[in-house]
This record gives structure tokens, C-alpha cells and sequence, in this order.
């Protein structure tokens, strides 16, 4: 193990006590107006509701699917209002609040703090590579000074990424209550007891669209993208995952699977786009600069999603 970064004594300040978090927790992407000049906050309201009727176990908001950092401060307060009013304390709320540095990352922070989220999320910072002590210097000072619990978001896209063994040291400090790990490796709580998990208070959210699979080895929870256009379906793979129902688990995982095929046509979140336009969940979800596919493409992508469905197919 690396050597120890934490405080063990430091209080969980009150006001904020860590609720536990499972389940399915949509990274919700943010709705574009036609031309992709201005945030649709009225969609942003529907596609809320539309989550939460689905029965997700908890909301991911301004995370990489929603592009926080293609968005202005204004823009993001406003779709983190919105999250909040639609909400209605019913499921628990992450914010994410990601910024280069610890004195950035604490003053984003503050644009929030009069809003009820259960817990705040940050990346590493990401533009220049770290030493691994200031890495974990990051996240100790993140969780020792913000007011919310903070969630770890560790993701292969940024160039200071958290080795497992150090997301297992940082998840002994009291005020870290979770991490989001976007990796393909399954059996990572499987070396992670979970009753060692339980006695730390930490959820183990997995990055991954293998929601059955990964149920099985012990994972606590998934922010995955595909959930934001399926949320009933990865809901219903993770209820049948937990009653071990493991012929319904292969099929309705399977017809998850086929969706994810169908965001290998082009950009990710591109094929997302063309989807999510053609279930009316919104007129686009690509802050500028990002384009659309061209019409080709989007007929491939949606003639998968059509023909496959993102409701969970009845039990045989």
C-alpha cells in the first residue's frame, strides 16, 4: 500500500451526513437549443423527470456526458437549479465540480453552496501531469475544506488518473464517500471486500456499461452514459442483478449491449446525440464545438436503438 495521505480524525461537518449510494446514477448530459447556441433549460426539466420516473437510484449532474467544461459558470448554476427543483430531496444528487487545481476546484465550489447536493465529484486536475503526492494532496484538501462529502471521479482521459491502490488509501478519509472508476477491469471490488467498504462508508460506482457482469463482482452502483437514453433498462438490470435473477440479468444485459454497439459509429457522445434526438429527450446535447454526425451515420444509430428498444423487453 502507498503510504497513508489522510486525516482519519477529520470530522464529517454537520449538516452533511453521507447517505450511502447505489444503484443507477445517469451522468445527464446537457440539453442544447437546434443550433447548439444556448442550454435548454425547459428540456433539462423533462429529462430529469424523465430519470427520475425511470427510478434511477441517484443523479450525476455536469459530469463529462453533460461537457461541464464547454459550459459557463451561469450556464452550469442554472442546470444545477434545475436538478435541485426537479429533484425534490428524492434521490441523491452529485455535482460535479472539477477544476485545474485545489484553490479552483474549492472557488467553483462556491457557486453552489446554497444548493442541497448530497456530494460534490472532481476529477484529478488534468492539463500538466502530477507527482502521485500531489495528486493525493489534491484529493485530502478537496475533502478536508468543501462543505459537501466529496465523490472521486476517476476517469483515462486525464492525464493524472488514480492508481487503484491509491483510490483505496484515499477512500480511508472520512469525508470522501465514493468514487466514480471508469475502467474495463470488472473484478476491482472483488479484491475490495465490501464489507471493508461498508465500515469506510464508500461506494464503489463503476464507469462501465456491464451492469450485470460487474453487479456480480461487487460493484455498488454505475454512472455510465448509455443510462442517460435507457435509464429503465440499466435500472431493471441492476434490480435483476440484486434479486439474482441471472436469466433476466443475461437478457436484458444483452439488449444493453446491442445499444453501446451503436455508439461505436462515431464520436461517443455524437451517436448519444443522434439517439437521444430521435427518443425526443432533446434537440441536441452538443455544446459548441462539438458536431453532430452526418446523416448517414445517424441512420445507423438510430435504426439500433429502434430496433433494439431502451425499454426492458418482459420477462419470458
Amino acid at each position: 500500500m502507498i503510504g497513508s495521505p489522510v486525516q482519519k480524525s477529520t470530522p464529517t461537518k454537520p449538516g452533511h451526513s453521507m447517505k450511502p449510494i447505489h444503484g443507477i446514477v445517469p451522468p445527464l448530459p446537457t440539453p442544447m437549443t437546434a443550433d447548439r447556441s444556448a442550454v435548454d433549460l425547459g428540456a433539462f426539466h423533462k429529462l430529469v423527470r424523465y430519470h427520475l420516473d425511470a427510478g434511477v437510484h441517484g443523479l450525476w449532474i455536469l459530469g463529462t456526458t453533460a461537457r461541464f467544461d464547454l459550459l459557463t459558470d451561469h450556464d452550469q448554476r442554472k442546470l444545477a437549479e434545475v436538478a435541485v427543483q426537479e429533484n425534490r430531496g428524492q434521490v441523491p444528487l452529485v455535482l460535479n465540480v472539477s477544476d485545474q487545481g485545489t484553490m479552483r476546484t474549492l472557488a467553483r465550489a462556491q457557486l453552489f453552496k446554497d444548493l442541497p447536493y448530497d456530494y460534490y465529484a472532481a476529477l484529478p486536475p488534468w492539463y500538466q501531469p502530477m507527482t502521485r503526492a500531489e495528486i493525493l494532496d489534491y484529493f485530502v484538501s478537496l475533502a478536508d475544506q468543501l462543505d459537501r462529502p466529496l465523490f472521486i471521479y476517476n476517469a483515462p482521459w486525464i492525464c493524472n488518473q488514480l492508481t487503484f491502490e491509491e483510490l483505496r488509501k484515499l477512500a480511508e478519509h472520512p469525508r470522501i464517500a465514493g468514487c466514480k472508476d471508469v475502467t474495463p477491469v470488472l473484478g476491482r471490488p472483488l479484491t475490495w471486500k465490501e464489507d471493508e467498504r461498508k465500515d469506510l462508508n464508500f461506494s464503489y460506482l463503476h464507469g462501465s456499461d456491464l451492469i450485470g457482469e460487474s453487479t456480480e463482482m461487487g460493484s455498488d452502483g454505475f454512472v455510465n452514459s448509455l443510462s442517460d437514453l435507457a435509464p429503465a433498462l440499466a435500472v431493471a438490470i441492476w434490480n435483476a442483478s440484486i434479486a439474482k435473477d441471472h436469466g433476466r440479468v443475461e437478457r436484458l444485459q444483452a439488449q444493453f449491449s446491442r445499444l453501446g454497439r451503436a455508439t461505436g459509429f462515431g464520436s461517443f457522445l455524437s451517436c448519444l446525440d443522434a439517439a437521444g434526438r430521435n427518443l425526443g429527450l432533446f434537440q441536441s446535447m452538443l455544446p459548441a464545438p462539438l458536431r453532430p454526425l452526418d446523416a448517414e451515420t445517424e441512420k445507423r444509430v438510430v435504426a439500433v436503438f429502434q430496433r433494439t428498444g431502451t425499454q426492458p423487453a418482459p420477462s419470458s
